[in-house]
């Protein structure tokens, strides 16, 4: 297992002469075993090792439990060890995070904390095989585009290194048996209440009884595939970059000679180098890039999350980020009945009066008020100062600031967020919160319907 994991090592530059690596230490097999071998390696590599563990005190005795072995065992093969208590659960009902979530964001924040004080330049993670394929199978429901087929990247950052993810699980319990190791099992991996759980409890084995015996080590191998074409992708990606652009700017021609998927690509490396990272990307933003640079009209562009703007200029089209001097308040009134286009948010703007009562049913990006109540005086704007919006039908009230706040919305976004308005008063944060007090009843006698639908501009 040992030989296995070095030749893991060396084939994918996780680990250099002289490195000092912090291990995520859980207690449980998987981190145990990352532990036990990379103390092994740390001769041959001249590694300084140490050891972080979370004690999130959600599991009672069980997590001091977890929290007493791993401090013992890294006592006893000459490791460095720390620990970290934090009440999970109280940290992620603060931040409006899931438990799942809060977990990860303190783990990798005390990581980082750790590899900042020993003055380290690698963080070890425990995933495996398994957890690799559990990772597809939920991209995949999800939806996933092919990067989503990639799983678990084996490095990232150049920072986070996963030297384990050649193992399977069964290896893994095999090896921690063979070394006298003894880790320690979350009871709560038992529970189905989580996603990944559920994948891991019933979904692979049911795969694995009634369709493939196989399937850890297939969806690995389809990993494996999908990860060498996609840096296959990259090299042409950055080929493209390196011949057609120039400060920022690239050649439409070329781009649109290129095959869709390069298109995506292309567009996604641009905002990635012009960001720092792809957060807040949608595929919708990616298509919207590639429709107005095929169209080719200078002067025209729209504007992307994190204050980004793709613009087209005399045969070329640039990513950039906006300056504060480029944020331009906008503001239109409604056509009712009527369309209207908002340049600065790429989007139609639709509104009907309608007096049939049936199929009233509104979501995302449609909306119903009763007509005779919120009248015509309505606009579509970015946000202004004593902004608000009820939050009942009786009348409490919310600023503005505070529910995009409360909903986590950066602060560099908070100007793009288009806002259906009648003064200072917020009928409708598109995409977000709908006022209750024009809502549709029985005794509503005709009804506004606003819909919107983003798309480059058709005049």
């Amino acid at each position: 297992m040992r030989e296995k994991v070095l030749k893991y090592i060396k084939e994918n530059n996780l680990i250099e002469y002289g490195d000092k690596i912090v291990v995520g230490l859980s207690g449980g097999p998987d981190s145990v075993c990352l532990l036990h071998i990379l103390s092994t390696l740390k001769d041959e590599f001249n590694l300084e090792i140490y050891s972080a563990h979370v004690n999130h005190m959600i599991r009672g005795d069980e997590a001091f439990r977890d929290e007493k072995y791993s401090k013992e065992l890294s006592e006893s093969l000459g490791i460095k060890h720390f620990v970290k208590r934090i009440k999970v659960e109280e940290f992620a009902k603060e931040n409006k995070m899931t438990c799942e979530e809060a977990g990860r964001f303190v783990r990798y924040r005390f990581f980082d904390e750790i590899l900042k004080e020993v003055s380290g330049n690698k963080i070890a993670l425990a995933h495996n095989m398994n957890d690799n394929a559990e990772t597809i199978l939920m991209n995949i429901i999800r939806g996933t585009g092919t990067l989503g087929l990639v799983g678990i990247p084996v490095k990232r950052d150049n920072k986070y290194i996963r030297p384990i993810l050649c193992l399977t699980r069964e290896e893994i319990e095999r090896y921690c048996s063979e070394n006298n190791l003894n880790p320690k099992i979350d009871s709560t991996n038992n529970e189905t209440i989580y996603t990944r759980n559920k994948v891991r409890l019933e979904l692979i084995p049911y795969i694995k009884d009634n369709f493939n015996s196989n399937i850890i080590e297939n969806l690995n191998r389809l990993s494996k595939i999908v990860k060498e074409e996609e840096d296959y992708f990259n090299c042409v990606v950055n080929d493209l970059l390196k011949t057609y652009s120039n400060n920022n700017k690239f050649k439409i021609e070329i781009f649109n000679k290129q095959h869709i998927a390069i298109k995506r690509r292309l567009i996604r490396t641009i905002i990635e180098k012009t960001y720092g990272n792809l957060k807040g990307i949608e595929q919708k933003h990616i298509d919207e890039c590639i429709e107005l640079i095929e169209k080719n009209e200078t002067g025209k562009y729209i504007v992307l999350p994190h204050d980004l703007c793709c613009r087209i200029e005399y045969g070329n089209f640039i990513i950039e980020k906006l300056k504060n001097d480029d944020l331009i308040d906008y503001e239109y009134k409604l056509k009712i009945p009527g369309e209207i286009f908002i340049k600065e948010i790429n989007a139609h703007i639709q509104t009907n009066v309608l007096e049939n009562l049936n199929n009233v049913k509104d979501n995302a990006f449609i909306k119903y008020y009763d007509y005779d109540k919120i009248g015509n005086d309505i606009v579509i704007r970015n946000r202004r100062q004593g902004d608000f919006l009820f939050l009942t039908e009786s009348g409490g009230r919310k600023k503005l600031k505070d529910l995009l706040i409360d909903n986590k919305v950066p602060r560099d976004e908070r100007d793009r967020i288009p806002l259906i308005a009648k003064g200072s008063e917020i009928v409708w944060v598109i995409g977000m919160r709908n006022s209750p007090k024009y809502r549709v009843k029985d005794e509503t006698k005709k009804i506004l319907k606003i819909s919107i639908k983003r798309g480059a501009d058709d005049e």
